[in-house]
């Protein structure tokens, strides 16, 4: 078993459009390599959409637009924005 990498955060503060398991980890609040792979598991994070290398060296891969597609699936963006807009034809 591979051991766990801790979460890393891009340098900059600007997510890549590509990330392996240790930043993926670090996009969905997770600890390290290990708690992601739980999370996958359980259904609260999506599995990785592809990978990158061959042989040993392949390593599982998520790309940001297919993070931010399954958190809006996941939690139902529209309805939040609808909500608010909602509230806000109330105040006016």
């Amino acid at each position: 078993m591979a051991r766990a990498l801790p979460a890393r955060y891009p340098l900059h503060g600007a997510w890549p459009e590509m990330m392996r398991a240790d930043m993926a980890a670090a996009f969905f609040d997770r600890r390290d390599t290990k708690d992601l792979a739980t999370a996958v598991v359980r259904g609260e994070i999506p599995p990785p959409c592809g990978s990158i290398g061959t042989g040993k060296a392949k390593e599982p891969v998520w790309t940001r637009s297919y993070c931010l597609a399954f958190i809006g699936r996941r939690y139902d963006a529209g309805a939040a924005e609808r909500a608010v807009s909602e509230d806000l034809a109330d105040m006016v």
